[in-house]
């Protein structure tokens, strides 16, 4: 299968829960949002994702499965830096980072 890569950047979610793992829920809504090749999960509850979608836009497509104490939080870059196989080296620089 060929991995095709659309426009956009690099996108870092990440959420917290006070009474519940949200790993599962959180990767669902991505996956079905912003496609199965374009996320990865790191660790926790934290992912990146790559997509033309404003933080913003990422984040409101998240919200809707919180609770009013849990939390997400959408970050945008353009550099990096990794160390370790949580972080796929290969996808990254297939997405241009």
């Amino acid at each position: 299968m060929t991995d095709v890569i659309g426009p956009g950047s690099l996108k870092l979610v990440t959420a917290s829960s006070p009474r519940r793992p949200l790993r599962d829920s959180l990767l669902g809504v991505l996956r079905e949002r912003f496609g199965e090749n374009d996320v990865r999960h790191l660790f926790g509850e934290t992912f990146l994702v790559h997509t033309d979608a404003e933080p913003a836009a990422v984040r409101d497509s998240l919200t809707g499965l919180l609770r009013e104490d849990e939390s997400v939080f959408v970050v945008e870059f353009g550099r990096w830096s990794s160390h370790g196989p949580a972080a796929d080296r290969a996808w990254l620089l297939r997405r241009g980072h």
